[in-house]
């Protein structure tokens, strides 16, 4: 599920950017401008796929994911003693 997810997460953002750098040309903005509302569209349209895919994870995902942290901190303190 998350690499579906993902994987529609990036095409989404890379056809959003392009239509943002599209509609920007066409309304007569400069290159530079239209280079960063590319960079912030892609951002933008990229991170909203990030939080889908939390919203989207299961609790027993979530419980597994805070185990795994867990039991790395208790490893590196184990490391460091």
């Amino acid at each position: 599920m998350e690499l579906l997810v993902a994987t529609w997460t990036i095409r989404l953002a890379l056809v959003g950017a392009l239509l943002v750098g599209w509609i920007s040309l066409a309304s007569g903005a400069t290159m530079i401008d239209v280079a960063i509302r590319i960079a912030l569209a892609a951002f933008a349209l990229t991170y909203a796929g990030r939080l889908m895919m939390g919203w989207l994870e299961t609790p027993e995902q979530k419980m597994l994911r805070m185990r795994r942290g867990r039991s790395k901190n208790r490893a590196k303190k184990k490391a460091k003693k």
